[in-house]
């Protein structure tokens, strides 16, 4: 039993520095670490980019027609598009004329009206 624990010291010992030699650099220690900054650059901030440059390319195409879903969760459709003060009039009910103002921003998407349609047919 005593042998078994006569190898824990072993564990906590450090590597002597050779004759004239230094220890490990500080470049040596870190050069795991390096790759970690990369990594997270490219799993959490390019994508989010991305997705970011996709959402402003689709609200650059907005026209009239087109059925968009704003962040409070309504569904309209664009009446026009006013690029200079970053407006959107959407009509909200096609049967009594509601008409309300929203920024671009507020669009989360447009809807394809011709793949639902698809959908609902088969």
């Amino acid at each position: 039993m005593s042998g078994l624990f006569a190898a824990i010291p072993l564990l906590f010992a450090e590597n002597a520095p050779a004759a004239g030699g230094s220890s490990p650099g500080l470049l040596n220690t870190l050069a795991p670490l390096l790759p970690i900054p990369i990594l997270f650059y490219l799993l959490i901030f390019r994508p989010k980019q991305l997705e970011e440059r996709k959402r402003q390319e689709m609200i650059a195409a907005l026209k009239p027609k087109d059925k968009v879903l704003t962040t409070a969760g309504m569904y309209g459709t664009v009446v026009s598009v006013d690029k200079e003060q970053d407006k959107v009039v959407l009509r909200l009910d096609d049967d009594k004329g509601v008409k309300f103002t929203f920024s671009k921003a507020s669009i989360v998407r447009v809807l394809d009206v011709a793949r639902d349609k698809e959908i609902e047919a088969s």
